[in-house]
């Protein structure tokens, strides 16, 4: 077998034999009448250089015909691999689909090698051996099964291998080959690159166990030889429940060099729909794993697909983590009033609407950019608190009670709908019954009471000399995150002439408990966060869980005439971002990222029941999602998320007042640890597998030549061919360097030296009689011609 491409230089073989034609030499016809038997002894010579010139022209024509041989690189057939071509045998063909086997080198990537090797197996198979192929990914799949002789489907099958970004597990592929009964001599080839991530699942494992004395293991690592130097992303996701148009999401990008000796640099780039949005120069030590915050404002409603990228690299798969923003068009903000107040000072809807938009109109010192941002995304409208419908409160994001007193019909609304993921911020006023919040909302008294009161109000809203500081904020929530750079400048001069104190159990009473008696009642009551008190420890602005949703009460009205807090620049980002860290989740949800081989979540609204859900995987291929109810919400699971990409969510309400359709996007990458490339060599995995005998390892690919003659029952000529060329050259110089020799005498020594001292003088009288001869002749011709004158 050669290169047919190369065999066209083969008529260069003819240039020696033409240049022996046109160069050889030409007797010439001699009249010697007494010189015979000279000639003849020249005609004797003359053969034998002759065959000598013929000998040296065939030398040469070999030497051109081995050149031309030798790159064509020739193989011979030799005998099978392991054990001979005996027919009747059980193979096994494991094919390693991790996503280090994308990786690209030496021209092709890790799989390809694999691919291929696994073809050159199955196509060296006896009609009677039986093959099973099995793609090893995050689950094993075999692809095909049966004779030999039917195999061309499974070579069809191999050309569209892929991989997983879950991963390989070889140990549930081994199983799959032991589950059924064999059909001969079992061999198992097992097409790897040795991570050693992908073999230390292997360890100590019972499918070990069954491979016995009898069956032959041969590991065939296509890996890269070389180190691989390798920049990834290996997370995150999106640090959000819901993306509001103009609003900004906060992302975190972890990024790392796998390499261990190799320092680099990298440019982290963000893009959302494609586009360029954000980018962070990155210095990286070997092994150096570094994370970066930044954030994103989506620009449009609805799935974003967002991505962080980092160049590419010789492993392609983990330069870019993908994600997806399922961004609200906007936040509906419900504010719900008490009875209208005689005066300006006594109506909270009047200042709450000016907090709430005034970002949009007023430039100031005190309002920031995210402030204005969260202003445009809200849509604000305010009702009186006997015009309240359980509509209204299901269309709405997030719900403001200003001053609103709660009967048992209003306080059941209310409950329902924060119980239901809803949020809801109370800001108490004259009109509002502290019992009547503690039986309709808080529910005092049940099992599943809030662990927060309201006290009965004190203070005097005319002796506003008799004020109370506001102190201790809780900085690290999101609400006051907005302080925290001067925190010692904002609500020093907060005035609160009447307020509600905040009753909280007695072990929070006077301080928040500490995390470890948290961690220790894991089923305890929900707990209550105090974010602000009174100079006197009192607690004056709580954050209490409510079912799926949230509660955030206040101490203090949302009219000036109770406190100076409404008139402050800092009422306006304190209620802002009160608002957006109430928003409740959207009516239907999906994560914006899942890890491999991880269900992937949609959560639809609850009164969504004739809801249909299916989700499209990168391949366009659609698969069905049952939906099941969870509390107050319908949930289904997409659970083959194996593949790295984006995948749809394609939701039909089917449900009155709901939109026709709503597409939500998700994404899955690649598992974090496949960016570790540590291998393990022969003796690791001969020790892993427990295998002293009946294992062989092979490290190669299929197109390099050691490889090639062990797995294909070929072996390659051409190094002998080039020694033979060697030899042939040798041969022709020494050839075209002799002289005829003269045929030597019987005798040796200084016999033979008298013979040919003789032969010397026989050979001088000869020439000298010959030309003694021609002076007669030419003395004779002479007289003949005087006598004639």
């Amino acid at each position: 077998m050669v290169n047919p491409l190369l065999l066209l230089f083969l008529p260069l073989a003819l240039v020696p034999v033409i240049l022996h034609l046109i160069t050889r030499h030409r007797l010439r016809t001699v009249e010697l009448s007494t010189f015979r038997f000279l000639v003849d002894s020249y005609v004797q010579q003359r053969r034998r250089v002759q065959l000598l010139e013929f000998l040296v022209m065939l030398l040469r024509f070999a030497f051109v015909i081995l050149i031309v041989f030798t790159f064509a690189r020739p193989v011979l057939e030799r005998f099978a691999f392991l054990g001979g071509g005996g027919a009747g045998r059980d193979v096994a063909v494991i094919i390693d689909a991790s996503p280090s086997m994308d990786l690209l080198s030496g021209g092709t990537t890790s799989l390809q090698r694999a691919r291929t090797a696994a073809e050159a197996v199955i196509e060296l198979l006896g009609s009677e051996d039986h093959v099973k192929v099995i793609r090893a990914g995050t689950g094993p799949e075999v692809l095909a099964e049966g004779f030999a002789a039917r195999a061309d489907r499974a070579v069809e099958l191999l050309q569209d291998l892929g991989t997983d970004a879950g991963g390989a597990d070889l140990a549930l592929a081994l199983e799959e080959v032991f589950a059924a009964k064999p059909h001969g001599s079992r061999v198992i080839y097992l097409m790897t690159d040795g991570l050693r991530r992908t073999w230390s699942d292997l360890t100590d494992h019972p499918v070990l166990e069954k491979l016995d004395d009898q069956t032959q293991v041969v590991v065939m690592n296509v890996g890269p030889a070389e180190p691989v130097a390798n920049v990834a992303i290996v997370g995150d996701t999106p640090q959000t429940d819901r993306a509001v148009k103009g609003l900004p999401v906060l992302l975190n990008a972890t990024v790392l060099n796998s390499s261990d000796r190799q320092a680099t640099d990298a440019v982290l780039s963000v893009l959302l729909d494609d586009e360029l949005v954000s980018q962070i120069n990155l210095s990286l030590e070997p092994g150096q794993r570094v994370t970066r915050s930044l954030s994103v404002t989506p620009s449009r409603s609805g799935a974003i697909r967002g991505r962080f990228e980092v160049p590419a690299d010789a492993f392609t798969a983990d330069d870019a983590f993908l994600f997806c923003l399922n961004v609200a068009e906007k936040l509906d903000v419900l504010v719900v009033t008490g009875p209208p107040g005689a005066k300006k000072v006594e109506k909270p809807g009047l200042y709450l609407g000016a907090a709430l938009s005034s970002p949009r109109r007023v430039q100031s010192s005190a309002i920031g950019a995210e402030e204005q941002r969260l202003a445009e995304a809200l849509d604000v409208t305010t009702v009186r608190h006997d015009q309240l419908t359980g509509a209204m409160l299901n269309a709405a994001d997030a719900v403001i009670l200003a001053d609103v007193p709660l009967d048992a019909a209003r306080g059941a609304l209310v409950r329902k709908y924060v119980e239901a993921g809803g949020g809801a911020l109370v800001l108490p006023g004259p009109h509002v019954d502290p019992g009547g919040y503690a039986k309709h909302l808080l529910g005092r008294g049940k099992a599943d009471a809030v662990p927060l009161a309201l006290a009965k109000p004190t203070g005097d809203v005319e002796d506003e000399s008799n004020f109370k500081p506001v102190t201790g904020l809780n900085l690290a929530h999101p609400v006051l995150t907005a302080f925290a750079d001067e925190a010692a400048a904002y609500f020093s001069t907060v005035r609160l002439y009447r307020y509600f104190p905040l009753e909280l159990p007695d072990r929070q009473a006077k301080e928040d408990a500490p995390a470890e008696a948290a961690a220790a009642e894991p089923h305890a009551a929900p707990r209550a966060n105090v974010l602000m008190r009174l100079i006197d420890r009192t607690p004056i602005f709580v954050e209490t869980a409510l079912g799926e949703g949230r509660l955030l009460v206040a101490g203090f009205a949302a009219t000036p005439d109770w406190s100076n807090l409404p008139l402050k620049p800092e009422f306006v980002p304190l209620l802002l971002r009160a608002v957006a860290h109430l928003q409740k989740p959207a009516e239907a949800m999906a994560p914006a990222a899942v890890a491999p081989a991880r269900p992937a979540v949609v959560r639809l609204a609850g009164h969504w029941t004739r809801a249909q859900v299916q989700a499209i995987d990168p391949a366009g291929k659609p698969h069905a999602i049952q939906l099941h109810r969870s509390g107050a919400s319908l949930v289904g699971a997409m659970l083959e998320t194996d593949r790295k990409g984006y995948y749809t969510f394609e939701v039909l309400p089917r449900t009155q007042g709901a939109p026709e359709r709503v597409e939500l996007g998700f994404a899955v990458n690649l598992a974090g640890e496949q960016a570790d490339f540590r291998t393990l060599g022969e003796t690791e995995i001969r020790d892993l597998l427990a295998r002293p005998h009946g294992f062989t390892y092979v490290r190669g690919s299929p197109e390099d030549p050691i490889l090639a003659e062990q797995l294909t029952h070929k072996r390659e000529i051409w190094r002998t061919l080039i020694w033979i060329t060697f030899l042939v050259i040798g041969i022709e110089f020494l050839m075209a360097t002799l002289r005829p020799q003269r045929r030597p005498t019987r005798g040796a020594g200084l016999g033979g030296a008298v013979a040919e001292t003789s032969r010397l003088r026989l050979w001088a009288t000869s020439v000298a009689h010959t030309l003694g001869v021609w002076h007669d002749r030419a003395a004779v011709r002479r007289h003949d011609t005087a006598a004639k004158l």
